[in-house]
């Protein structure tokens, strides 16, 4: 009799309440029934596999009353300081932490605004985002790869006066492929900046809850900008700090940095993939029979054709990668892993067919490598990537 009456009683509660048994949702009043799907799923995963005594979720701190085999969750109304404290404390020991500071803002901040997607993007090209923080339901995405054009984002990188914030319906933007099945959904998103690097990135949410205060999660993005943007500044700094400084002059042809600067990255590269096991992938391009194409078409030609080749190699690369000319007709990248290696070969086939409509005999040879392949060793890696040229071009 008592327990079908505490239920009774229970289900007209302002609180959301739920009940769990052997590891397995029981009951749960209308409150809790009424909370957006996303909210549900992830409320019941915490009490059911995470540790934490309680868990906030868009104005909500659900915490946890444990009897023998019955957990009993709560969920009672916080204020903005109790969500700023929570924001703070899990979102900067997760930054400190390593890993891609994108994905791991992203982590925290999904499940703390509790709406259906969270993203925390980066620019990386002029043309180009990347998805590296992608919340989705209650998961995380694969990072990918998204046109800037036609992006709901667009507006915070161009234009003469880039937005900060921006307040939008997804149905405005039929060209932006994450919002395609969200079509009635309103989109929330804060651009973050650096100083005199306006524009890094942007964080954004839509698929919101019923009932959900816009206000606090606006507040909420622009309190995780200020200090996702903050910890790359400081983290930034460190780097530059240890950073040799190289006086090499640029070369005259490219504008691009030479060999001995080049040197000095990889020793840079190498203590980083020491000390946080953070990989890089060097990849060694060689323009093939530049002699050829300079005794038929001319040296002035040839030199045209070196100075676009290191244009298009600059726009393929993304902010962090860098470009150097190591000899007369090779150029080497060097790129930061973040989760899987870039698509260095993919995107030189396509530049490689592009300069092929004005000079068909262009091609080149590629070697490739990274420094975990080396166990972190600078002079094993480029004694690979010298053999595997080797190898492209004998079988070429």
């Amino acid at each position: 009799m008592k327990t079908k009456i505490i239920p009774a009683l229970f289900d007209s509660a302002d609180t959301p309440m739920l009940l769990i048994k052997d590891q397995a949702h029981e009951w749960s009043n209308a409150r809790f029934r009424e909370l957006p799907e996303a909210i549900r799923h992830a409320v019941l995963g915490w009490a059911v596999k995470e540790s934490e005594e309680w868990l906030e979720l868009e104005g909500y701190r659900f915490q946890r009353l444990n009897k023998g085999k019955h957990t009993s969750v709560l969920g009672l109304v916080v204020d903005r300081n109790s969500i700023q404290r929570t924001l703070l404390l899990k979102l900067l020991p997760e930054l400190q932490q390593g890993g891609d500071p994108f994905q791991n803002t992203a982590r925290i901040l999904g499940p703390l605004l509790g709406w259906k997607h969270c993203l925390v993007a980066k620019r990386s090209q002029k043309r180009s985002l990347e998805a590296l923080g992608y919340w989705k339901n209650g998961e995380m995405q694969p990072p990918t790869n998204l046109p800037l054009a036609g992006n709901i984002a667009q507006a915070f990188y161009e234009g003469e006066e880039p937005l900060l914030h921006q307040k939008s319906l997804c149905r405005e933007f039929p060209l932006d492929e994450l919002l395609a099945d969200t079509p009635s959904s309103l989109w929330l998103g804060h651009r973050l900046d650096l100083p005199e690097q306006p524009g890094v990135g942007h964080l954004c949410v839509w698929g919101e809850p019923d009932g959900v205060d816009v206000n606090l999660t606006e507040w909420i993005l622009s309190l995780t900008a200020d200090t996702l943007s903050a910890w790359l500044l400081c983290h930034q700094a460190a780097q530059q700090k240890e950073y040799e400084p190289s006086h090499e002059p640029l070369d005259l042809l490219t504008g691009l940095p030479g060999p001995k600067t080049f040197d000095l990255a990889l020793k840079h590269a190498v203590q980083m993939f020491q000390e946080d096991a953070k990989d890089f992938l060097i990849a060694l391009v060689d323009i093939n029979a530049l002699a050829s194409i300079n005794d038929r078409y001319g040296q002035l030609v040839g030199d045209q054709l070196i100075h676009q080749f290191a244009d298009e190699l600059l726009n393929m690369c993304r902010r962090r990668d860098q470009v150097f000319r190591y000899a007369g007709d090779e150029f080497l990248l060097l790129m930061p892993i973040t989760h899987t290696p870039p698509p260095v070969e993919k995107r030189l086939k396509r530049i490689i067919k592009q300069m092929q409509e004005k000079t068909p005999e262009f091609d080149i040879n590629l070697a490739m490598a990274m420094l975990s392949e080396v166990k972190g060793s600078g002079e094993e890696l480029m004694l690979t990537i010298d053999q595997r040229l080797k190898d492209a071009k004998s079988a070429s």
